[in-house]
């Protein structure tokens, strides 16, 4: 994947927040699929976050996914686990996959339910979910059919089918995205576009914000990454990791699954 020269780089930090995680690889409905996770240091029942990337980091080096971004390993960091301990896990998928295929779907599930069995500690009301861009789209996909595992979940320049849109009302969910957005749009159902079974996350937000008081949309104004941050528009992840905001990431850990929205 090329990416353009205003894409985002990761802090100077993040190169030893990666080596805090451990490597495996879990293979599941007739694939192998890599992945990194961490272990916090705690005790008593403890959240579990799933972490989905984007196609940048497509590949099976088990490498990628967290020393792209920042985004991968902001809640391994010191200050956000002294506060809020928690797992990581953090699969890849390999080239020509994407989290919406069948196998790979099936396999992410796998490795949440076996890696929730063999940590006891893992607290099955907290378990959360996100992703920027493809990873954005697999967050919305895995809870739009996997709704009852998750407690609440971050899409950040996401989108998603029409397809089973209803299911989203069932978990708690934060979009993020950047109006000028032009690798994901924030809206497909615009006039003129050629993708109306798309929906953006202006679009998802729209169709379910009268019915669903757990969905949550922070949408950028055009020119404001470039502004803020002086990255492209698709990088809207960075205002997630953003050491000084913390609301969406502090909002996410306070849900649990079953409470009201």
């Amino acid at each position: 994947m090329i990416l353009p020269l205003d894409w985002d780089l990761p802090g100077k930090d993040n190169e030893a927040l990666c080596r805090q995680f451990e490597k495996a690889v879990f293979e599941g409905s007739g694939i192998q699929l890599p992945y990194r996770y961490f272990v916090p240091r705690a005790e008593g029942k403890v959240p579990l976050v799933i972490y989905l990337h984007g196609a940048d980091a497509v590949g099976d080096d088990n490498e990628l996914p967290l020393s792209m971004h920042d985004i991968g390993t902001m809640f391994s960091k010191q200050g956000w686990q002294s506060s809020h301990p928690c797992f990581i896990l953090a699969p890849q998928y390999g080239r020509s996959r994407h989290w919406s295929i069948p196998e790979v779907k099936a396999c992410v599930m796998e490795l949440i339910l076996s890696f929730i069995e063999e940590h006891s500690c893992i607290d099955t009301d907290s378990v959360y979910i996100y992703g920027y861009s493809a990873g954005g789209v697999g967050t919305l996909k895995l809870v739009k059919e996997n709704a009852n595992h998750f407690a609440a979940a971050i899409s950040i320049c996401g989108a998603t089918s029409s397809e089973g849109l209803e299911e989203l009302e069932k978990v708690p969910l934060w979009m993020v995205h950047a109006a000028d957005d032009r690798i994901v749009k924030a809206s497909y159902r615009e006039a003129g576009t050629h993708f109306l079974s798309h929906y953006g996350s202006r679009d998802i937000f729209e169709a379910l914000k009268d019915r669903s008081p757990g969905l949550h949309y922070t949408e950028y104004p055009a020119g404001y990454m470039k502004e803020a941050y002086g990255v492209n528009a698709h990088c809207s992840w960075v205002t997630v990791s953003d050491p000084e905001h913390s609301e969406i990431r502090e909002w996410l850990f306070a849900q649990r699954r079953g409470s009201e929205p």
